[in-house]
């Protein structure tokens, strides 16, 4: 699942502040009472003609909750689904990948079945040639290693709507970061397209990030020898030695925004410079954003939306309860079941936009890193760029 839609799972549904806990209550009860999430004595902070004490609430942690994001795209190689589940160490609400699961995709008009291959832990990807049309209907089936089913209602594709121009403009203030206390250097991404008239359009943005990745292994007080990092015992012991990649590699990042749009007051209209997505300025080295602009179903927006309304802090203590956190995942063997996520079948546009970070004023939010290599004649110098989901040796489209 995206991490920014787990942080604010986690975030919003287990750590709520004292006046948030009704909307968190609410909406809980409304989602389903087998959720786990008793609040002892209930009581609120309310504001009555005086003060009452707050009482702090207890949570029941349930483990095995299963959270799903899942994706079926008009462009090959993009379709794919993360299964992790929920655990509680005793100190905090964490989350691990789940592996070894079946995961087909259905097209119950034609009868066409699609098995997806787990390339990394919990993420399991679709054939490389695998496509979605307009107007072709899907459904989502999982069979996990203990015999647990999930399946997903039918969805929809939408046709695509075309990414006109993509515009990149950096500033020394972007946006203002909690971890860092302070207002933060990056590039803020914005899209112009043309919203086809007389029909509703429903937008999700998803992006991926390019980096060159100079160091691919590294040996912390040790050395690269016989396939693997081996401790030195003895002599000068240096903290650690760095293995440059070769050939070329890529550092790919995913993007934790999922922001939406829909054309209600704007349909037909030209949409100019819209903000989708902001970069921090990280490090120094150019960077490659691959932008996917998604025409989703009515039912896969409403999910997202719900989603962007909690996290945005938009809510008073005057505002409505927050509508229920429903996806379109079920248990066929036990409606009871609550299991978090969405699968979405849709149309997509992709633009790929080069950064040149070379003139770049002020200093970047992660300082270079120092690479120290061995310097022994015949000694290793490089390692392979393993390719996995966050690392590549295919040069991207649009690299220079």
């Amino acid at each position: 699942m995206n991490a920014g839609l787990e942080k604010f799972i986690f975030f919003y549904f287990l750590h709520v502040p004292g006046r948030l806990l009704f909307h968190t209550v609410f909406t809980f009860y409304m989602i389903k009472n087998s959720f786990i999430l008793l609040i002892a004595l209930g009581v609120l902070q309310v504001f009555v003609g005086g003060c009452v004490d707050p009482v702090t609430p207890e949570y029941d942690f349930q483990d095995d909750l299963l959270f799903i994001d899942a994706f079926a795209l008009s462009e090959p190689g993009f379709s794919s689904v993360s299964i992790k589940k929920s655990f509680y160490d005793q100190r905090d609400y964490r989350s691990e990948n789940v592996s070894n699961a079946v995961v087909q995709l259905k097209n119950p008009g034609t009868g066409a079945m699609v098995e997806f291959v787990e390339e990394s832990p919990g993420v399991y990807a679709g054939p490389p040639d695998f496509t979605v049309g307009a107007g072709e209907v899907w459904k989502l089936y999982i069979t996990l290693q203990d015999g647990r089913r999930v399946e997903s209602k039918p969805d929809t594709v939408a046709p695509s709507v075309a990414i006109d121009s993509v515009g990149v403009a950096f500033s020394p203030e972007v946006k203002f970061d909690i971890g860092f206390d302070r207002y933060i250097p990056g590039h803020s991404v914005r899209l112009t397209w043309q919203d086809p008239p007389g029909q509703p359009n429903y937008y999700l943005w998803k992006y991926r990030t390019y980096e060159p990745q100079l160091v691919c292994k590294t040996c912390i007080r040790g050395i690269y020898r016989d396939g693997r990092c081996q401790a030195l015992t003895s002599g000068f012991i240096p903290p650690y030695y760095d293995y440059l990649c070769d050939p070329a590699c890529w550092l790919i990042r995913y993007g934790e925004e999922l922001p939406t749009f829909d054309d209600r007051l704007s349909d037909g209209a030209q949409i100019v410079g819209r903000e989708i997505a902001v970069l921090p300025y990280y490090r120094r080295q150019d960077v490659l954003i691959q932008i996917q602009q998604l025409s989703l179903s009515e039912s896969s927006y409403a999910y997202y939306q719900v989603i962007n309304n909690l996290i945005s802090e938009s809510s008073g203590l005057n505002a409505p309860p927050p509508a229920a956190l429903l996806g379109n995942l079920f248990n066929p063997d036990d409606p009871d079941e609550f299991i978090l996520g969405q699968f979405s079948a849709a149309a997509i546009s992709t633009r790929n936009v080069y950064i040149d970070r070379s003139d770049l004023p002020g200093v970047p939010l992660t300082p270079d890193p120092i690479i120290r290599t061995e310097t022994c004649i015949g000694c290793p110098v490089s390692y392979p760029c393993e390719e996995s989901r966050f690392r590549t040796s295919t040069k991207p489209a649009g690299w220079p």
